[in-house]
């Protein structure tokens, strides 16, 4: 590889890493914000039961387990989603700190030609 190629790779790789590290930031907010979400929710729904007759307390519970569910389910899906995000960065540096390490193979040789 001649030291264009080693830079276009390596600004490739650094553009994907760019490009994972702002999606964690968004997944993180994201989890934080379903999070305060479904607190108020819960409190709402605990709200809603505790002042419903008796008749209705049933129909508001089921909805208040239904939309924690709901919410589990999701924050499960961002924590996969932030799993498969981490594991996708520490593929992009092993591939940034092999691409170094070539290159600098290659300075040391192109050095010992000389």
């Amino acid at each position: 590889m001649t030291e264009t190629s080693y830079q276009a790779t390596l600004r490739t790789i650094q553009t994907e890493q760019d490009i994972v590290a702002t999606e964690l930031r968004t997944i993180s907010k994201q989890q934080e914000d379903l999070f305060y979400i479904d607190q108020e929710e819960q409190r709402l729904y605990s709200e809603v039961v505790a002042t419903s007759p008796p008749e209705e307390k049933m129909y508001f519970q089921d909805r208040g387990v239904d939309s924690r569910h709901q919410s589990e389910k999701a924050q499960q899906l961002l924590a996969e989603k932030e799993a498969e995000l981490n594991k996708t960065k520490k593929q992009l540096l092993e591939a940034e700190e092999e691409t170094y390490q070539e290159q600098r193979i290659a300075l040391l040789e192109e050095e010992k030609g000389k």
